[in-house]
């Protein structure tokens, strides 16, 4: 096949399924373990689970009083935590759909939320600056409460519960992504560039070895997260991509964004053949924990001595850092 055909094949590139059923644009996307099972929170205030193999959402929706920006799943897959515009978290069970909890959380609205490997804590970053980590056997009783000193919008926790949104990448409206060395404070490289309009939302496969990443520019890129370099052709969508969330295997993506649809792709370079990957993640107790938050903050980037991590992902980089106490 010439490389013509092969370009017009990948450009025309269709999802395995679209879902549809949200009202206003999605903001988070999150897989449940095993990958049949995708979450989804929206801006008309639900939170929906979708039955990706039926193609359809599975039960009712949950709903808040406002809209969601912050959604995270539990590692045994059996609670959903979401939070947005009203400063509270809900938990919800994922089988009944039912609300089990909500926590008075925030007097900003909440933009992300992120659990700890062993679902021990619940860390949340809010409009007001401020980082609220819960613990999530003590009906969300407040552990810490952190003043970042201006919007969180992204938290995610190392794998082995150590460190706090830890950052391999940054994603800006300047339509770059940057990968930074934690020794320095400096990007490494230049930019990754491709997208034509401000990236939203970035996920990294279970191996590590790739990027994807969602843009105002209708767009899901995918890139080799040691290189920067691009892989294949872009997936095309109507509307702008909001989130974009690899499955548990590395063989789908998921994608969402202004239309309020989901999709699911079957990343380009995935072959039946090749084995799935599965990164399995080991808890590791300390007394420290590692706060890294969103560039531009005046802390100093180093790494916790304390640090021995059960998967290292590529070359070890971290986004500025300080340290906390959990004594």
């Amino acid at each position: 096949m010439s490389n013509t055909s092969q370009k017009s094949t990948d450009l025309t590139a269709k999802p395995l399924t679209t879902m549809s059923g949200h009202e206003d644009y999605i903001r988070r996307i999150a897989y449940l373990p095993g990958g049949k099972r995708v979450v989804t929170c929206a801006h008309d205030k639900t939170v929906r689970i979708w039955d990706v193999e039926k193609g359809k959402q599975e039960g009712t929706s949950m709903v808040h009083e406002g809209w969601l920006h912050g959604l995270a799943v539990t590692r045994d897959g059996k609670r959903i935590l979401s939070g947005g515009k009203d400063g509270r978290i809900n938990v919800w069970d994922v089988e009944t759909h039912e609300q089990i909890e909500e926590w008075a959380s925030h007097a900003g609205r909440i933009w992300c939320i992120a659990l700890s490997p062993d679902d021990q804590l619940a860390a949340s970053g809010a409009e007001d600056g401020k980082i609220v980590i819960r613990e999530m056997k003590e009906h969300g009783e407040i552990k810490h409460s952190i003043d970042a000193g201006r919007r969180v919008e992204s938290l995610d926790f190392s794998p082995n519960g150590e460190k706090l949104a830890y950052g391999l990448f940054s994603a800006s409206h300047d339509r770059t992504i940057r990968c930074w060395d934690p020794e320095t404070g400096e990007s490494i490289g230049e930019p990754w560039t491709g997208h034509m309009g401000g990236v939203s939302s970035l996920s990294l496969s279970p191996d590590g070895t790739k990027l994807a990443s969602a843009s105002y520019d209708n767009t899901v890129r995918f890139w080799n997260s040691r290189s920067g370099d691009p892989i294949e052709h872009p997936l095309q969508h109507e509307d702008p991509v909001y989130a974009v969330a690899f499955s548990p295997s590395g063989e789908f993506v998921a994608s969402a964004g202004g239309d309020g649809k989901l999709s699911i792709w079957r990343v380009p370079w995935w072959d039946d053949s090749q084995k799935q990957v599965i990164t399995v993640l080991t808890y590791l107790p300390t007394r420290f924990l590692t706060m890294f938050l969103v560039a531009d903050t005046p802390f100093l980037a180093r790494r916790a001595l304390s640090a021995i991590p059960s998967h290292t992902p590529p070359d070890n980089r971290l986004l500025f850092s300080y340290q906390l106490c959990l004594c």
